[in-house]
Parts: C-alpha cells; structure tokens; sequence
C-alpha cells in the first residue's frame, strides 16, 4: 500500500470518528434501532423425509441457520409430525442459546406419523395476541407433505381450507409472514403457496434435498438482512470498523477444500485450531467466523464454482428498512436508507458525503436497475434516505441490493422481494373474433356435404313413399275395374215408391 493512501485512509477514519463523536445527541435519538427480527423454525419430522431427505440435511441446515443468526434477535424451533414439540426454546440469541440450540439439532428425524401443519402454525404463534412490537417476526415452514391430522381426506381438506380461511389472513393482518419450503413434489405446493401468499411470504421449492441449505440462508435473509462485504474472484476487503465477519462457501462436493488467506499472508485452514478463528464445515457448506480481523485484502479459496458470502459485524452499520416480501405488480414502494454507527445514525452531511450510495435491482427476463441514490437524493438532515422504488410490472423474484461505498470502505445488504403479477382483464369489443380463412374452409366443406347427404335421403324418402302410393293406388284400381257397376246401385227399383 502507497503513503498517500495510508495518509488518505487514515484522514477518513479520523473524519469518521470526530464527526460521530461531535454529533448531537439530540439527532442520533430521532432514529431510533428498528424492529429486531424474530425467526420462529417449524420443520417436518413426518416418516415420508426418510425418501424426501435420506442424509437428514434438515440438521446441519439448521445448524447453519443457528450459527448465523445475529446477537439479540429472537428464535425458535418446533418440529412437527401428529404432535408439535418445541426443540430450541424461544428466547433471545445469544452464546447459551445458541448451545442450547445446537445440541437441539439432534432430535430432528423422521419419527412423525402424520403432518399437522395446523398445530405447528398455532405453537409458533402461541403469543399472537400480544406480540411485542420491538420485534419483527417471521416464520419459516419447512414440509414434504400436505395437511395430515386424520386418515379422513374430508377432515385433512377441511383443516387445510380453515387454514387459509382464517389462520393465514389472521397472521397476515399481525403482519407476520410464513415463508414456505416444499422438500419434495409430493408437498401440496398449492398450499404452501397460497399460504404464503396470503401472509405476504415467499414460497419456495428444493428441488433436492441439497438446495435446502442455500434456501434456509436465503429465508435467514429475508428475516434478519445482514450487511456483506462484496467477493470480488475470490478476494473481499475488510476496513478498520470490522469487528468479526463470517465468510460462507456452499459446496457442491463433500470433501472440497477450503482455506482462508489474511492480508500478511496467514492461512487459515479448517483442521487448524487458532485463535479468533473458528470453522466449522460439513458436505454442504464450509463457515469460518474470524474475531477482530486483520485489515485489509483477504483471500477466500474454494472450489471452482461455489457461491460464497461474506458478513461483517461493525461500528458501521448499513440499516435498511425492509421492503414486503411480496407485493402485486404495479405497487409503488420506498426504501428507507441508513449508516449507523456507535453513537446512533449519522446525520452530518460532510461525513454522509464521503460515501456513495446505490441500489441494483435484478429480476425476471434479465431484468436490471440502478439507482444512484447520492447524485439523485439530496443528503437528509435527519440522516435518512427515502429511495421511491419501481413500479414491477412483471411477476417473479427480484433481488434489491442496497450497496454503500467509501474509500476503503465497501458494503451491501441484500433484499428479496417477490412480485405477484395480476391477472389481465377480459377485454370487450362489439368486433366478432377474426378467424383465419382457413381455419373455415374445413367446417365449410363438411357443413355443405352433409346438407346434401340430408337432401338425398329426403328425397329418396319421398320418392320411395311416392311409388308406394302409386302401387296401393294401382292395386286398388286392378281390383274394381272386373265388378259390375250394378253393384253399387243393388237394392234399389225405380218401382220402389219414395216417400
């Protein structure tokens, strides 16, 4: 690294820590924490995950999910077959949680008979009349099967419509989304999407069982957004605020190697025991959480092709509120933007200056978008940038990346929204449809062959009848022409007086 950068980073920290320090108290309390989130786990333990998810990756997804979730959200885990038990109890996260949590992660198996999706949404929202407000919660329902409470398919279906009669417009009034995952093509996808639909959640489907992990960070995401750092290749930057970060690799083979180079050129490998440093790997995905890291360019190897991320735990923090995580087309919304450090949001202009702000949107049919919010948006006195979003007009998944740049300074916090596209209105015209010309010949020909067909045998029917009235008429007339003509007058005599 030049002097003249060293002098250049070192003015912008400098700058960084007396403009936070010279803040006002007053200003920093105008923008309060938001909600903090609250992930409540419902995963299916039915006997059909035996075919559905033969490895049990159930476990080590939620090992994971455990792992990432931030300090001083709030979780739980219930699993559910006939009967619903509470695993990980519901509380706030921290190191004795996550112990708890972790050897939890046991119990999931295959031991349920049926798959009582009613009862599992009624134990997570065992508090749904009083809910406290300074958290945002969430909750994530993972099955391969449909509503099963009894062997009468009349009792299942009815349960199943109760559902999304009147728990799902219940939850969805709360404002607590159910975020679906369907493990298996024999889920009731129609279900588990309307369900969704209805709390304003997304559903999802694996395919395999070894997309699981990647949608379960996906769902953490959506719940818990965590600021990132960008992977450039296979090379992230870590600036001075940086008090931890967590780098996550998805593998596509078990057993793939995976180090971790510092910037003064340390390697960090999963087998090795060091301080600070802390992995923890399986088939699906290697994660190291490094403590007070060393500044500057880190390298992540891995196999070539396997996603990565890297999230970071700082005294600057990127604050995004969340978008809905679905909306109908056509629906305009704003996203509220702000940087936050130790002492409360940073409001002073000459320091909000120094950072370049953006959003990139990315969607169906290669849709993209950028917005420049520092040359479009004026800097906000209270800190806060209110960005006006599109309109999306086409249905699908759309990823909104919020991304914040300074000079040795780099972060990005992703959203995911899911846009549900409106049925078209039948159009009336008082035209009658155009139909191709040929498309008539056809019926023409045939319409006109059997009104001739039908004009023959009309006439062969009355002709026939015809000639049978002829030949009754000629055998009647052959058969009084040999009488006499007396016959007719027998009986009478002109001397037969009249009276």
């Amino acid at each position: 690294m030049s002097i003249v950068r060293a002098i250049k980073e070192f003015r912008f920290v400098t700058l960084l820590l007396i403009a936070a320090l010279a803040t006002p108290l007053t200003l920093q309390a105008q923008m309060p924490l938001g909600p903090q989130p609250d992930l409540r786990l419902l995963i299916d333990i039915s006997g059909s995950m035996k075919q559905s998810d033969p490895d049990n990756l159930r476990a080590p997804a939620l090992e994971l999910i455990v792992r990432l979730l931030p300090d001083g959200a709030r979780a739980g885990v219930w699993i559910f077959g006939e009967t619903v038990q509470q695993i990980v109890p519901h509380q706030v996260v921290d190191g004795a949680w996550r112990e708890r949590a972790l050897d939890a992660v046991a119990r999931i198996d295959n031991s349920g008979q049926r798959t009582n999706i009613p009862a599992a949404l009624a134990a997570a929202t065992y508090d749904l009349s009083s809910m406290d407000p300074t958290y945002r919660s969430s909750i994530v329902l993972l099955t391969d099967g449909k509503v099963d409470i009894s062997a009468s398919p009349m009792a299942n279906a009815t349960a199943a419509r109760h559902v999304l009669a009147t728990t799902a417009p219940a939850l969805g009034a709360t404002g607590i989304p159910v975020h679906t995952i369907a493990l298996s093509d024999e889920a009731d996808w129609t279900f588990l999407r309307a369900l969704a639909s209805s709390t304003a959640g997304i559903a999802e489907k694996a395919r395999t069982a070894a997309q699981l992990t990647e949608i379960f960070v996906q769902s953490l995401e959506m719940v818990a957004p965590t600021a990132r750092v960008p992977v450039v290749g296979n090379i992230f930057l870590i600036d001075e605020s940086v008090d931890e970060f967590t780098a996550l690799v998805f593998l596509q083979e078990s057993g793939a190697a995976v180090e971790l180079t510092s910037p003064g050129g340390t390697v960090y490998r999963p087998a090795q025991t060091q301080d600070g440093v802390d992995w923890f790997k399986s088939s699906q995905f290697a994660l190291v959480t490094v403590t007070a890291p060393e500044r500057g360019a880190w390298t992540l190897s891995a196999p070539e092709g396997a996603r990565s991320r890297v999230s970071v735990i700082s005294e600057l923090k990127l604050e995004v509120d969340p978008l809905p995580n679905s909306l109908p087309a056509g629906r305009i919304t704003e996203l509220g933007i702000r940087l936050r450090d130790g002492d409360g949001v940073i409001t002073r202009p000459e320091l909000l200056q120094l950072f370049a702000l953006s959003v990139k949107i990315t969607g169906p049919d290669n849709y993209e978008d950028l917005i420049d919010v520092s040359a479009g948006y004026p800097v906000p006195a209270t800190g806060e940038y209110r960005i006006s979003m599109p309109a999306f007009e086409r249905g699908g998944r759309y990823q909104v990346l919020v991304q914040v740049r300074g000079e040795t300074l780099q972060r990005e916090l992703p959203l995911y929204v899911e846009v549900i596209a409106q049925e078209a209105a039948p159009a009336i015209s008082t035209r009658p449809p155009l139909v191709a010309e040929e498309d008539l010949q056809r019926p023409a020909f045939t319409l006109a062959a059997l009104l001739i067909a039908a004009l023959i045998i009309v006439f062969w029917v009355y002709r026939r009848r015809r000639q049978r009235k002829l030949a009754v008429w000629q055998r009647r007339f052959e058969a009084n022409r040999d009488e006499p003509d007396d016959k007719v007058t027998a009986g009478l005599s002109a001397k037969t007086p009249l009276d």
